[in-house]
């Protein structure tokens, strides 16, 4: 599949996609600031996460392109060593979360998941969820930046953490230390997900690879940057790309 050459209508997407999250957004916004909001209009949060694949289907039927995108979102084949690579990552955020359990004489898991059952549960919601996100922002958007690899991986980063502002500010009242942060890590997340999409293209992997830094990284976000941040630069250095996993159109060879 060729680069995608339509960025007025991929700006279009992105612009709209902002503003139909946000808007989601809204009547809770409006109720934190004293306003009388009908209870109805607050569920619509939870249709938050859902926009992006949305616009992304809406825009693929506009386009009769909606059966192959599919098919080349989950064309690749899901190998030993991608499953390893998922594996390094679960336990790297499992550790960093036990070692700061440790520090702080608190068990995160057990605050997070005090059951087998909220465990299953979150975990099946968390894999619901990042799959759904994952049409959009890795099988959707970054098939159809027009720049560079390593660019396209870290805009798509960008745009995904400047999508996240309406949850952290609104619905979780962050302050801007903690929102810079987030940022960093999600365009980290973003980055490893969108090499491996290059890599392997099929986002079940990279929706169970989401779903699991949803999971395991219970840790302080400072920590957790640090500790991704480090694979991240370790699979640069160790890892290279499949030559089957390239696609026709885009360059081979090392991300650049």
């Amino acid at each position: 599949m060729a680069r995608y050459k339509n960025k007025r209508k991929l700006t279009l997407w992105v612009f709209v996609v902002y503003v139909l999250s946000f808007a989601c957004y809204v009547p809770a916004l409006l109720k934190q600031n004293g306003m009388i909001v009908p209870n109805g209009l607050l569920y619509l949060k939870y249709f938050y996460v859902c926009i992006p694949a949305m616009a992304a289907v809406f825009l693929l039927i506009c386009e009769q392109n909606l059966k192959a995108y599919f098919t080349r979102m989950l064309s690749g084949k899901i190998t030993i060593k991608y499953i390893l690579i998922e594996v390094i990552c679960m336990a790297a955020g499992i550790a960093a979360s036990d070692c700061y359990s440790f520090i702080v004489k608190t068990d995160v898991f057990k605050n997070a998941y005090p059951t087998a059952g909220s465990l299953f549960t979150s975990c099946i919601y968390l894999l619901t969820t990042a799959f759904v996100e994952e049409i959009a922002w890795r099988g959707f958007l970054l098939e159809r930046l027009p720049f560079q690899k390593i660019k396209s991986v870290l805009f798509a980063g960008v745009v995904w953490a400047v999508w996240h502002m309406p949850m952290w500010t609104i619905r979780n009242s962050l302050g801007m230390e903690q929102i810079v942060c987030l940022c960093i890590w999600t365009v980290l997340v973003s980055a490893v997900l969108g090499i491996t999409y290059y890599r392997c293209r099929n986002i079940s992997l990279t929706a169970m690879m989401h779903a699991a830094f949803n999971v395991c990284y219970l840790a302080p976000i400072q920590y957790n940057i640090a500790v991704l941040a480090a694979i991240f630069f370790a699979g640069i250095l160790f890892f290279r790309p499949s030559a089957s996993a390239v696609p026709k159109g885009r360059e081979t060879g090392p991300l650049k």
